[in-house]
Formats: structure tokens, sequence, C-alpha cells
């Protein structure tokens, strides 16, 4: 532990502490003008009632803040659920959105079968058109020839 010496109220203390100097200074900072103002607005008051009123102040303040971080917290937590819902809502719009892509992809994947049957099938109808044409021709040049 470290001595540390602090001036408050025009009286020095040493604080044995594990903190570093500069928190403890600022503390003690805040405290000598928090009792400089309660010394200002009440100057008859004793050095006792004088830090009694100071702590009693500090401690108000302190209560306060409290309080207002609470509100926060409520206010972030009720927030919190909110979003929480909301990123709920997304993922399962989100479920819905794959579920119809798979359902399209599989749908896309039969009809490109289809297409791929019916290119074949094309493919089989002109190879037998074509045949059909060299027959006809061969028929017509051999009738054709017979005369």
């Amino acid at each position: 532990m470290k001595r540390i010496e602090v001036k408050i109220a025009g009286m020095n203390y040493v604080l044995k502490t594990d903190e570093d100097e500069e928190y403890i200074m600022k503390i003690a900072n805040y405290i000598n003008k928090k009792m400089s103002e309660v010394v200002a607005n009440e100057p008859q008051l004793s050095t006792s009632l004088s830090a009694m009123l100071t702590a009693f102040l500090v401690a108000d303040e302190y209560f306060k803040h409290l309080l207002e971080c609470d509100e926060k917290l409520s206010k972030i937590g009720v927030e919190s659920e909110k979003y929480q819902k909301e990123v709920e809502e997304y993922k399962e719009k989100l479920k819905v959105a794959e579920e119809k892509i798979l359902l399209q992809s599989q749908e896309i994947e039969k009809l490109n079968e289809i297409i791929q049957n019916l290119n074949q099938e094309l493919e089989k109808t002109k190879q037998e058109l074509e045949k059909t044409k060299k027959e006809l021709d061969d028929f017509i040049n051999a009738f054709d020839g017979d005369r």
C-alpha cells in the first residue's frame, strides 16, 4: 500500500491505498470543492458539521446518480428486449425466405431438366426431320430419274 497526502478544507490527511494517486487526488479535490461550497453557504458551521453536510450532499449526488443509472439500465433493458424481438422476427423472416429460395431452386432445377429433355427431343425431331427430308428427296430423285 502507498501513502498519499491530500488536503481537504485546509487540513492535510495521509491515506493508505492501493489506488492510483491521480484518482485519489481527483476524489480529494472533489470533496474539497464540495466542502468549500458548504462553508461558503454556511460559514457559521463547525468543521465537523460542514464535513457531515458535505458527506450528506455527496451521498445525495451518489444516490441520485445510482437512480439515474438504474433508470438508464431499465430503459436499455426494455430497448434490448425490443431489439431482441426484432432480431427474432428477422431470423424467422430469413428462415422463411431461405425456404422459399430452396423451393424455387428446386423448381428451377426441375424446369432446367424439362428444358434439357425438350432440347433433346427437339434435336431428335430435327434429326428425324432431316432423315425424312433426305428420304423424301431420295424418293423424289428416284421418281424423277424413272421418267
